[in-house]
């Protein structure tokens, strides 16, 4: 489902780039990464609850705070979308149908990281069948 996320955020926000699951440790780019972080399998019901992680990081402050903003805003609240299919390393994913993204909350302040480039973070749920 990460990949299939990062290429709707990269067809629907093109001047951002994006990364699933983990910074180049070597890289000084401004870059959102996406991050599995879990979720949760409704086994009453044919759905899933993933939990996404979303870290935005920049040289400056305001452009990792307005990309954080960008893809929040993007996705909040979003209903019955569909996430493309990707191939990634040969491995297709199909499309996925999404029901819901939920944020947890808006983006927050991290802080700097070891190379001094600002992040902000916001973490959603994205439910599928």
């Amino acid at each position: 489902m990460i990949y299939n996320l990062v290429q709707y955020l990269i067809v629907n926000l093109p001047l951002i780039n994006f990364v699933a699951n983990g910074f180049d440790p070597d890289s000084e780019q401004d870059i959102i990464m996406m991050s599995e972080t879990g979720g949760e399998v409704k086994h009453w019901i044919d759905r899933t609850d993933w939990a996404v992680q979303v870290i935005s990081r920049a040289k400056s402050m305001n452009t990792a705070r307005k990309n954080a903003f960008s893809v929040y805003n993007l996705l909040k609240n979003k209903l019955e979308f569909m996430l493309p299919e990707v191939t990634v390393d040969g491995v297709v994913y199909p499309t996925i149908k999404t029901y819901q993204t939920s944020p947890l909350q808006p983006p927050g302040y991290l802080g700097a990281d070891e190379k001094h480039l600002e992040m902000f973070s916001f973490n959603l749920t994205i439910t599928t069948n």
